[in-house]
């Protein structure tokens, strides 16, 4: 008889590290989809072409994005993949770009978070977009971290973040970028100055069009 280790594992993981719902404590999920279901949805948009699908005010989505960017439990996307992937198709058709060649481009953390983290949480949102997608495409090399600034998230005045993030990124591959359709991905957009420095680049390196996509406004 077969025996698949990866399951084995799973199930010894769970019962040493048992997940619990962080909004109801039910066992297995970081957060479930009752609870899910309960987190506002994001109405507003910091710009016309960007999408926010959660209000990042709420203390469940919060608590989950915190989970994820700064406790390396990056498995909390599982359970969020069906509710991101249902509200990208969304954005899909509020933009007509349904079945037209689309090139997502994760916005790129400093090397000091890479090196704590591991891993950059807009690229693991960008692989759930992906998935049996022809159309779609994970693209890292057209943007890159280009000066290590503070986290945007401790800076509380509006003309300080822009200030923070104006020339820190820079671009690769530039003869691919050019006339491409280029869908941002972030995990979290407040006053939206990552986002636009990060549109301004790619538009001057001569992307089509530069839309973004993101968990939480």
């Amino acid at each position: 008889m077969l025996i698949n280790i990866g399951i084995i594992f799973k199930l010894i993981s769970r019962a040493i590290f048992p997940r619990k719902c962080i909004g109801c404590k039910t066992y297995d999920f970081w957060i479930c989809e009752k609870c899910i279901s309960k987190v506002p949805k994001s109405f507003e948009n910091t710009f016309s072409w960007s999408y926010s699908i959660f209000k990042y005010q709420n203390k469940l989505i919060r608590k989950a994005i915190w989970l994820i960017k700064f406790n390396k439990k990056h498995s909390v996307l599982n359970d969020l993949e069906k509710t991101i992937v249902e509200n990208f198709d969304i954005f899909i058709k509020k933009n007509n770009l349904k079945n037209k060649k689309i090139i997502l481009v994760p916005i790129p953390i400093t090397k000091k978070s890479m090196n704590k983290r591991r891993y950059n949480q807009s690229t693991l949102i960008c692989k759930i977009l992906i998935k049996d997608k022809e159309d779609f495409k994970l693209e890292e090399s057209f943007l890159k971290k280009t000066k290590n600034h503070s986290p945007q998230n401790k800076i509380k005045n509006r003309a300080t973040r822009l200030e923070n993030v104006r020339n820190s990124f820079g671009v690769g591959n530039v003869e691919k970028i050019k006339s491409q359709t280029i869908v941002l991905i972030d995990d979290v957009v407040t006053t939206g100055a990552t986002l636009k420095e990060a549109r301004k680049v790619l538009k001057t390196s001569g992307a089509r069009k530069v839309l973004a996509f993101v968990l939480a406004h």
